[in-house]
């Protein structure tokens, strides 16, 4: 996964909060961010996203993204479906959710496993 969010520009702490936090953590600083993560976490949790938070991402997004957010959030549980349903093993080195260690103020620095640094 750390691979993937240092592309993106996410920081350790936001991919922290991906897989133990939520749109309220601090690491999120812009509505944008927030709503998104509200709306991948509705459609994972319920297939859904409720009237109220469908007014919000409309005034945030257009058409075009909000489709685009409902198939790539619908592509990637296809996917994992397959993926999980054939038993594809895990890439070797590859970090699992599980090792991603939630934010306290304890652990600040250390949130994320020490991974192997793959060549760009």
């Amino acid at each position: 996964m750390m691979t993937f969010a240092e592309r993106v520009g996410l920081t350790r702490e936001q991919a922290a909060s991906l897989v133990h936090g939520g749109s309220a953590d601090e690491c999120w600083t812009s509505e944008r961010e927030r709503l998104l993560i509200l709306a991948v976490d509705a459609l994972h949790e319920r297939s859904d996203i409720d009237g109220a938070l469908w007014t919000r991402l409309v005034s945030v997004f257009d058409e075009l993204q909000l489709l685009d957010l409902l198939l790539l959030c619908g592509w990637y549980h296809a996917v994992s479906f397959a993926a999980r349903g054939a038993r594809v093993p895990h890439e070797p080195g590859a970090p699992r959710f599980a090792d991603f260690l939630p934010i306290t103020t304890g652990n600040r620095g250390s949130v994320l496993p020490k991974l192997p640094r793959s060549d760009k």
